[in-house]
């Protein structure tokens, strides 16, 4: 309700009958609300009230007090929509909404608006696992030659609440790195080392708004799950919430992509802003035309499968980022033996699709292993003889083939056991003191809500 006419319909309880009528008049609401020296509401008045008493005693001098209704309806902040529409029913028009002091904070009627109280949101992503494609996703390369990528997302999220502010205040704290941020306004947000990647997006957004921000993660940073793209579009998710017009998939996945990539220069793919994102199984497609994400309806069945025979196994470093990715198979002196890398992993993309789509799993571990194989060739710097270790400790437990994801040089190791050969790959990570996890596909997305 509009703050001038909330202000004009509240009357003191001593006053007499011209000022009750003097605030309808003003108001036009048909009915004022009554509040004792405490500024409390104690009762109502209505135009039909005030009708019946002059008709009883003739005299507009008679206090407000003597002829309101004490026993009044009345909503309490918060209230659901179906309270609202219970009174409705009963025709009453105009609702006092009171606090729990019982001032007046609002007069609900059939306009009444519910999402204004709604000022935090609440986001999640979830993280991605690229099994084949990566490299090919970058702009150098897919320009000229298209590109390819094939990923899934698990039920490790990023996490994001947003508080919306009545002033141009800022503040942001990430739970991972236990970083906290402070700004006056938009303009004095600056890169500084602190949270770059969340300011960018912020900037890239344009909020004409203060707010709170909080950040966290079921991972850690630098893990190889594509945890910027992820928390970056739990950030992005929050701010949607609020916007009129809404973004849609893709924008928001591009906007993710254009703060990383772009707007700080850090070097990488498209791959993990769509995967994370759109959620699900994606095959997606890059060139010079367009880029599209393609959902897989692979059955229920062969999902469940995939999840019992996939192994999660963090290394207890973070990955390498940028230091590898720079030097990756899209630099614009690509070699001819690069090239070749590079149309193998579309190749193993293709085959990987298949093997998913039609349940024919027997080939997916020594896909896997190709992945890995093409990945040290194009940069050994992506493994160690640790590394090495810990999957060669893998293969001879069992395992048919995997992958370090990422870009390398630490974060999650991913791999593929057969029937009757898990625990026993299990077990065997566990004696060299690694802690396996089992993985469960994510089919929503990124997903957002206001509280």
């Amino acid at each position: 309700m509009n703050k001038e006419i909330l202000i004009n319909s509240i009357v003191k309880e001593n006053c007499d009958l011209r000022i009750v009528m003097d605030s309808l008049k003003i108001t036009g609401l048909g009915i004022a609300f009554i509040v004792n020296s405490f500024n409390r509401v104690v009762g109502t008045i209505t135009d039909g009230d005030i009708r019946k008493s002059i008709l009883k005693n003739e005299d507009l001098s008679i206090p407000v007090k003597l002829i309101m209704t004490r026993d009044f309806v009345y909503l309490r902040d918060g209230c659901d929509r179906s309270d609202v529409l219970k009174l409705l029913d009963r025709k009453i028009q105009k609702i006092p909404v009171l606090d729990t002091k019982g001032f007046l904070i609002d007069i609900a009627d059939s306009n009444y608006r519910f999402e204004k109280d709604k000022n935090i949101s609440r986001a999640r992503t979830p993280s991605r696992i690229s099994l084949a494609g990566g490299g090919t996703d970058f702009t150098e390369y897919f320009m000229k030659n298209g590109g390819l990528g094939l990923s899934f997302t698990v039920s490790k999220y990023s996490h994001a609440v947003m508080r919306k502010r009545q002033d141009n205040k800022i503040t942001i704290y990430s739970h991972d790195y236990k970083d906290s941020i402070s700004s006056d306004s938009l303009d004095e947000l600056e890169y500084d080392g602190q949270l770059d990647l969340i300011k960018a997006g912020i900037k890239l957004l344009k909020p004409n708004y203060g707010f709170d921000l909080e950040l966290g993660c079921d991972f850690p940073p630098r893990s190889g799950l594509g945890g910027s793209a992820s928390l970056l579009a739990s950030v992005i998710g929050c701010f949607n919430e609020f916007k009129n017009t809404r973004l849609d998939r893709y924008s928001i996945s591009e906007l993710a992509f254009e703060a990383e990539r772009i707007e700080l220069g850090i070097a990488g793919g498209w791959q993990d802003q769509y995967s994370t994102v759109f959620g699900g199984v994606n095959i997606m497609e890059f060139d010079s035309n367009h880029n599209l994400v393609m959902p897989l309806r692979i059955e229920a069945e062969y999902l469940n499968e995939l999840e019992e025979r996939f192994i999660l196994c963090y290394t207890g470093n973070n990955h390498l980022g940028s230091i590898i990715q720079e030097k990756n198979i899209t630099q614009d002196n690509l070699e001819k033996k690069q090239q070749k890398n590079a149309q193998q992993l579309k190749k193993i993309t293709n085959n990987m699709k298949t093997t998913m789509l039609r349940g024919d799993f027997e080939s997916m571990g020594p896909l896997l292993d190709d992945t890995w194989k093409i990945k040290k060739e194009i940069d050994p710097k992506v493994t160690n003889s640790t590394l090495d270790s810990y999957y060669d400790v893998a293969i001879q437990a069992g395992s048919t083939g995997g992958r370090l994801l990422g870009t390398g040089g630490g974060g999650y190791f991913l791999f593929f056991v057969p029937p009757f050969k898990r625990y026993y790959v299990i077990e065997a990570l566990q004696k060299i003191g690694l802690n396996p996890e089992t993985l469960i596909i994510d089919q929503s997305g990124l997903q957002s809500w206001k509280v």
